[in-house]
């Protein structure tokens, strides 16, 4: 018989003060977000919610399943998720599948990280859709990282831009993560969602 190992169950809680999601707003306030996710080795399972307000949704929903491992030294991910908007017409292009995939290395305390996200068709109007990120991440002490990363993002029935950002993450105790991000894009004239924000969150994992 198969040999699994024993499942590992988390749950994540998200309070930020705005949403974001590939260098955009998603949200005009606070968005919450829960996450429930079950590993099986290298193998992973999860499902979450969170409240948007783009794309004429009051929240999205998504189900997806990955695998990662370590392959000369880099840290590899892939994983195939289905999104789904709540509170659209009927009418409306209200899911997608996207594919996700990424690999980074840790030097000691620096951590450079490349990742991509497509879909054939995506949410809404979007059709075809590229977001490839690059960023890094640095622990100047045991419980303190700082981040950055430049994003850019292809898609067919909408605007391209570059996405950009930067931020402080502190872990306080063994299940709480406090975050201060500043994200901001090259094409601010679109409107509010590209314009440049400072964002903060909490994040509590079990």
């Amino acid at each position: 018989m198969l040999d699994l190992p024993p499942p590992a169950p988390s749950i994540e809680f998200v309070l930020a003060s705005r949403g974001y999601s590939k260098g955009l707003a998603q949200t005009d306030g606070v968005q919450a977000l829960i996450r429930g996710e079950v590993e099986l080795g290298a193998l992973s399972v999860a499902a979450q919610w969170k409240n948007v307000d783009s794309s004429g949704a009051n929240g999205e929903a998504q189900g997806r399943i990955g695998a990662g491992g370590n392959v000369g030294g880099f840290a590899l991910e892939a994983g195939v998720g289905y999104k789904l908007l709540t509170g659209l017409p009927s009418s409306a292009d209200e899911d997608t599948v996207e594919f996700t995939g990424s690999a980074s290395r840790a030097f000691g305390p620096f951590e450079p990280r490349i990742a991509l996200t497509f879909s054939f068709d995506d949410l809404g109007a979007t059709r075809q859709s590229l977001y490839a990120e690059a960023g890094a991440a640095l622990r100047v002490a045991p419980h303190t990282r700082l981040s950055v990363y430049v994003g850019r993002r292809a898609r067919s029935g909408g605007d391209d831009y570059t996405a950009f950002g930067a931020g402080i993450a502190q872990q306080i105790g063994e299940h709480i993560i406090a975050e201060l991000r500043y994200h901001d894009s090259a094409r601010s004239a679109l409107g509010d969602a590209y314009e440049a924000r400072a964002v903060a969150a909490l994040r509590l994992r079990f």
